[in-house]
């Protein structure tokens, strides 16, 4: 796969061509007056719920989520994102885990560790449930040889990505594609959860979590082949509360996770390391899933947490004004990314630091 055409040197702010834009926000502003009901025939009523179950198969946790998103890239690489999701997602296992590390519940009640950890549980559950479907919508797109995308409102997913995808199909803008998932998934977890429950992103146990790097997005990559030691690209999250501010979260993201210095180690790490939740999953020098000496106890998601059931309302749409997608294509390319290696042990050093004040004053 050639990633460099995303990274020229010149910069365009716009990714989607205009005339194109135009097209998709005409679309979009027709589909907001249409409301006829979708129709499905028996063979489009069987694709629904095998997509369903498999959906809900592979929601089990964070886990399976995981490997999930990675399996599909590895298959279907032109689609860019299941591979930032994948990375993401596991991000969000190991910080589900570093609630059970020993640092961060010496501070809290369990009732509140709970809370946090149902919070971060519900938003990867509730993208995945909203996002893989499309996945596998398209996989049967190909396999059909025909775009089956108009049975998107039968899975519950929003009006807005149904030109995407038709376009996707037939020019396969992979950026394009990326940018409008990420915007999709965005409004909808705001729609579903953050809109309802925001207030945990103020509390003081997100604010351990903040204040002690634990919401850092880590992308573990080699510099050099010879290395033994994983690097980390990513960045500090630190507004997670809105949704433009996540959107653009998700836009660096990417363009960290597929630069040229990152993209082929980054994936070497996804397909020879399974993701347990464990941060000792890419740095297993410093951290331990089980308690030892000298190492920060990180454990694996199944030791730390049972699994989850959840129930997925039905809701409505999020795209009510076309103003919220005016700027989803908007990606300036700055040809660099970020590594935090440094910032993360200096957090590892804040951590200890805390933890022997603590000792010494219990």
């Amino acid at each position: 796969m050639n990633i460099l055409p995303l990274f020229k040197k010149k910069a365009l702010p716009v990714l989607l061509p205009n005339t194109e834009k135009v097209n998709l926000e005409k679309t979009l502003s027709e589909s907001l007056e249409l409301k006829s009901p979708l129709v499905l025939y028996e063979e489009e009523r069987l694709a629904v719920l095998d997509i369903r179950a498999q959906t809900a198969e592979l929601n089990r946790n964070n886990l399976t989520r995981t490997e999930a998103y990675l399996a599909f890239y590895l298959k279907h690489p032109e689609i860019h994102w299941s591979f930032l999701a994948h990375m993401v997602s596991r991000n969000g296992g190991y910080s589900m885990t570093d609630l059970k590390n020993g640092f961060v519940g010496q501070f809290l009640p369990e009732k509140e560790i709970v809370a946090l950890f149902q919070f971060l549980e519900t938003a990867n559950a509730l993208i995945f449930h909203d996002a893989y479907p499309q996945l596998m919508l398209y996989e049967k797109s190909l396999l059909s040889g025909k775009p089956l995308f108009h049975l998107l409102p039968a899975l519950n997913v929003s009006r807005f990505m149904i030109p995407i995808w038709e376009m996707f199909f037939k020019k396969k803008y992979s950026d394009v594609l990326t940018l409008a998932l990420i915007t999709n998934e965005q409004h909808y977890v705001e729609n579903q959860l953050l809109s309802k429950s925001s207030g945990i992103l103020k509390t003081f146990p997100y604010a351990v979590q903040e204040k002690c790097g634990l919401t850092n997005v880590v992308l573990p990559y080699k510099k050099h082949f010879f290395d033994k030691k994983y690097s980390l690209a990513g960045m500090e999250v630190d507004n997670f509360i809105k949704p433009e501010a996540r959107i653009k979260i998700g836009k660096i993201l990417y363009q960290t996770l597929f630069h040229p210095a990152v993209f082929n180690e980054a994936l070497l790490f996804s397909k020879h390391t399974p993701h347990t939740g464990s941060r000792s999953d890419y740095w297993p020098h410093l951290f331990s899933a089980s308690k030892e000496k000298q190492k920060f106890q990180s454990p694996k998601l199944l030791d730390a947490w049972e699994d989850v059931p959840h129930t997925f309302h039905r809701y409505s749409d999020w795209l009510q004004n076309i103003d919220l997608i005016s700027e989803f294509d908007v990606f300036q390319h700055t040809g660099t990314y970020k590594d935090i290696t440094k910032n993360v042990k200096m957090n590892l050093l804040k951590m200890s630091s805390l933890q022997l004040i603590t000792k010494k004053i219990l």
